[in-house]
């Protein structure tokens, strides 16, 4: 079958490098790690497990993060990942066996592998929290999309546990389920630090992340003003479409003063210039994670206020005197489990399908669709997404290609 395969080789690593400085096309030409292949049809680990048959995956931003070779080698989740592994892990398929259409719950805890009793966080349906990522069934991997022995969802087939799977409601479309995935990992962000509408929420970010987390706050907390960091442009219109009270602008300083202007703070003016408020937005949701959106994120927050980061970039030093002087709180977030929302416990994919049923609507964040065979184009368009304006971009397995 054919499969997007990502091949861990410091030499194909250095050439796409190298290249990817002079064009994006490098990440994606031959002898780069990136390539699409024919690869075995999957086997089953366990008899647990079954067959899946791809039908819509959507690009997620860790596949990216991969293909564009954009992280460090001291990263410590390397210590959980196998190569080669098939990319993948948002998808909408059926299952080979009963025809039903599912969604996936890449997480590959406890339950996946085979591991009984499971440990004390799978337990408790903190999946993500899991202490057997190295053991069992498959090789060492954090979820499907980076596992050696089970291939992700960038594929044809695909293999998965049948506690991943997720029966989709029969009016639910396609795009709508694909986007499970994403939802889930906004939904937990914003539950771990709740907005208090005494105070403005910042969801700082233009991409998938973003626009999710607009769109869940609208939806749960109708009552709190939301406001998105955006580049003008398209992702802004997108994320006013979504819901947001206003867009601000990305560049730091500029921020800081939008928004001193918007709540009446006063602006305080170090040596650098560089000025910091002591009241601002109540929570920052920062769905980018770069050292910039982290300092600035502390430098707007009013005081006593959180900051909860789900997005990952590389690590750089930054400024962080305010965390401590205005009493921050800082928490990380990382996808999604059993989560509690009005006081009901139970999956978040079946929040999201209760969400989408109340007509909560996240697909216009769906920019671009290509067939799974035209994914050298659908990369182009990501890597470009400052002039493209995309944001979640689909790879689907019906469409045909007029192209090889």
């Amino acid at each position: 079958m054919k499969a997007l395969v990502f091949r861990h080789s410091y030499v194909r690593e250095a050439l796409g490098f190298v290249g990817g400085r002079f064009t994006k096309r490098a990440y994606t030409a031959p002898g780069a790690p990136t390539s699409l292949k024919e690869v075995p049809e999957p086997s089953l680990p366990a008899p647990d497990w079954v067959l899946c048959d791809s039908t819509v995956s959507g690009i997620c931003g860790s596949d990216t993060k991969q293909i564009f070779l954009h992280g460090a080698l001291d990263n410590p989740l390397t210590a959980l990942l196998s190569f080669p592994h098939v990319l993948g892990h948002e998808v909408v398929a059926r299952r080979a066996d009963t025809g039903e259409r599912i969604v996936l719950n890449p997480w590959l805890s406890c339950g996946p592998r085979g591991i009984d009793p499971p440990c004390e966080a799978c337990a408790e349906g903190r999946y993500p929290w899991c202490r057997n990522f190295d053991r069992g069934v498959v090789s060492a991997a954090l979820h499907l999309g980076n596992c050696a022995s089970a291939p992700g969802a960038h594929a044809q087939r695909f293999a998965a546990h049948e506690g991943q799977l997720f029966r989709v409601p029969a009016g639910m479309s396609d795009e709508a389920a694909v986007l499970s995935d994403a939802a889930s990992v906004s939904l937990r962000t914003i539950l771990l630090a709740p907005p208090d509408p005494s105070a403005p929420a910042l969801v700082y970010g233009c991409g998938t992340l973003a626009a999710a987390a607009v769109g869940l706050l609208r939806h749960l907390y109708p009552d709190v003003e939301v406001w998105v960091v955006s580049r003008p442009g398209p992702r802004a219109e997108l994320a006013a479409k979504m819901g947001a009270h206003a867009v601000l602008p990305c560049q730091p300083d500029l921020l800081v003063r939008e928004i001193a202007d918007r709540t009446g703070a006063t602006p305080r003016v170090p040596w650098s210039k560089r000025a910091w408020l002591q009241d601002g937005p109540g929570v920052v949701y920062d769905t980018v994670g770069s050292p910039e959106t982290v300092e600035t994120s502390l430098r707007v927050l009013r005081t006593g206020g959180t900051l909860v980061i789900s997005g990952v970039e590389t690590p750089k030093r930054f400024e962080w005197t305010p965390l401590y002087f205005k009493e921050l709180h800082v928490i990380g977030s990382n996808a999604f489990g059993i989560e509690d929302v009005r006081g009901v416990s139970k999956h978040a994919f079946e929040h999201y399908f209760d969400f989408v049923d109340e007509g909560l609507d996240l697909t216009p964040m769906i920019t671009h669709r290509f067939p799974f065979r035209e994914w050298k184009r659908a990369i182009s368009t990501i890597a470009r997404r400052k002039h493209t304006g995309a944001v979640k971009v689909l790879l689907d397995q019906a469409a045909r290609s007029d192209r090889t």
